[in-house]
């Protein structure tokens, strides 16, 4: 299987190799815009990419001026995007060692004159497009973490600027200055083994332009992109539930029985889910292929109501796997989430086994962790992911030092997903002759996710530069690059202070997260969990996985709700 897969991904990475000229044309005609980049910067060389963006420039400049056989605003959006990989990350990775920086600045000039003649000649398509473009802008700072409608709507203009060219070198400049990129440029080079991750369900080519090479995309982080954006995601509801139901078929589950209607929306959260991943997985492909199936994922969590069903999240799992691989024409760039237990750790042997890479998730602690990463390392996926919630950890580490009246307690919580991750990156990684598990980092990566604020210090991720995964949310991701930050390429290996470590030991939460056997009665907590069935309701009832869990299954069901509103209004309209 395994052997299988890596020849299937070689398979298809020489087949964009070799793309025809025309067939680059058709696939933009048909919108398929990211694979056309994708192919100019990744699967090119020198001569190859002058010879497809001479062919495509003529095309596109004949045709679309003389004739409706491109959507003009797709042409925009495509030849948007190309100016800003060429001027980002993205072109760093190949492209600029066979173009060379004249070349890629003078490709980037040609496609920025294209664009602007497109606009200049089509001016209505070329309001409707920089409209599209202010509502994304405006989607995104929201999720950034501005809320004020004054300072939304004024940044909103100052990024806009007053042309297209003026938008670009706004973004080109913010993406120049991100601690982010820089580290990035870091892992490429390989003196840092960390990727980074976009932990949200949109914008991920915001990520992509500072070195992103993962995506976290699931029914939480999309009601939460509803939340910012309804009428995009109204939108996007509407037609996943016109395209699957009849308006007399959703009138009859409206006005039927409940468990109907409860599985036709929870079919619906999937197939949403599962077009936001597509999406996803379509613009990381590049990468994915140009990796060999190394980097380029997209985690989708199924039904978090799954999480003590095995066999159920195998089923979800195994569908969903197989829909995204007729979708996108090979082995499908996406690892699928499971809980951190005793039943999730049975569907992760499960779905590796066949080949199919996993996000472990609800994971807070070492005795969820070192299980895990055995069976991972056992199985035929290429890559799979044990993500450490550090904030989600801290939160309530540090609530219960407070309330037991420690002091500097609250602030020695902040190390406390540092300090698992740390302990977790070692046990896993070290060779065995050292004490560790000698698991391959790049088989089975550490994910450090749900990353916190404390005031201008993220220690989730200036701590922990060396983990192979850190994935960031938007208003983290604002908050990381706000200022020019060090880069200690090797934080990971870095000790949490003795003094903080012997107040976090006060903690229940804490040593049960922390604690192994051969730390013998140091920090050894009341009673010591494990993924063994016999503990299933002591991990269920574990107070950080207990209310991760909780809002989990409690945003899923508001977005139930939110998709049954959209049901109920079609069937009115």
């Amino acid at each position: 299987m395994k052997v299988n897969l890596r020849e299937r991904i070689l398979e298809e990475k020489k087949y964009w190799e070799k793309a025809k000229l025309e067939e680059l044309w058709n696939s933009l005609v048909h919108g398929q815009e990211e694979r056309v980049r994708g192919t100019l910067l990744y699967f090119s060389t020198s001569e190859l990419f002058r010879k497809r963006f001479d062919y495509l420039e003529k095309k596109y400049m004949g045709k679309a001026l003389k004739s409706d056989e491109v959507d003009r605003i797709v042409l925009f959006r495509f030849l948007l995007n190309l100016v800003l990989d060429l001027r980002t990350f993205p072109a760093e990775r190949k492209l600029l060692s066979i173009l060379g920086e004249e070349g890629i600045q003078s490709s980037a000039q040609r496609a920025l004159q294209s664009l602007e003649t497109l606009m200049d000649a089509f001016p209505e398509e070329a309001t409707v497009f920089s409209e599209e473009i202010k509502k994304t802008i405006r989607a995104r700072l929201k999720a950034e973490g501005i809320s004020d409608e004054g300072e939304l709507s004024r940044m909103v203009d100052a990024l806009w600027g007053k042309r297209i060219r003026e938008y670009i070198e706004n973004l080109v400049h913010e993406s120049s200055k991100s601690n982010l990129r820089s580290a990035a440029r870091s892992s490429l080079g390989g003196s840092l083994h960390t990727e980074i991750g976009n932990d949200y369900a949109d914008f991920l080519d915001s990520m992509i332009r500072i070195g992103g090479t993962f995506a976290t995309t699931n029914p939480v982080l999309i009601k939460l992109a509803w939340d910012i954006n309804p009428s995009y995601w109204n939108q996007r509801v509407d037609q996943v539930i016109c395209g699957s139901y009849s308006k007399k078929k959703l009138a009859s589950l409206v006005e039927g029985s409940k468990e109907d209607l409860s599985d036709a929306i929870e079919r619906i959260n999937a197939l949403v889910t599962t077009s936001v991943v597509e999406k996803n997985c379509r613009l990381l492909r590049p990468i994915f292929l140009w990796s060999e199936g190394k980097q380029g994922y997209v985690s989708l969590q199924v039904n978090p109501k799954a999480h003590s069903d095995s066999e159920r999240m195998v089923k979800e799992a195994v569908f969903i796997y197989k829909e995204l691989e007729k979708r996108l024409g090979g082995v499908p760039n996406v690892v699928i989430k499971v809980p951190s237990t005793a039943a999730g750790l049975e569907a992760a042997k499960k779905l590796t086994s066949k080949g199919i890479g996993v996000t472990v998730t609800l994971t807070f602690s070492l005795f969820q962790c070192i299980p895990f990463a055995e069976v991972l390392q056992g199985g035929n996926a290429l890559v799979s992911y044990i993500a450490i919630m550090n904030g989600r950890l801290a939160f309530p580490v540090r609530d219960e030092l407070k309330a037991k009246g420690v002091a500097g307690g609250i602030e020695a919580a902040r190390w406390a997903g540092v300090e698992v991750a740390r302990k977790a990156a070692y046990r896993l990684y070290s060779a065995r002759e050292k004490g560790g598990l000698g698991v391959d980092p790049a088989k089975v990566k550490i994910m450090i996710a749900s990353l916190r604020i404390y005031d201008d210090w993220i220690p989730d991720i200036s701590e922990l530069w060396g983990i192979p995964l850190i994935t960031i949310f938007p208003n983290v991701r604002r908050a990381y690059d706000a200022h020019p930050r060090p880069l200690v390429i090797d934080a990971l290996h870095g000790k949490t202070p003795d003094k903080d470590i012997e107040l976090l030991l006060n903690s229940e939460i804490f040593r049960q997260a922390w604690w192994v056997p051969e730390n013998g009665s140091m920090g050894k907590p009341e009673r010591v969990l494990t993924l063994e069935k016999r503990d299933t309701e002591a991990v269920a009832a574990w107070k950080p996985v207990q209310e991760t869990l909780t809002q989990f299954i409690g945003m899923y069901q508001e977005m139930s709700q939110m998709v049954r509103e959209r049901m109920l209004r079609l069937v009115k309209e």
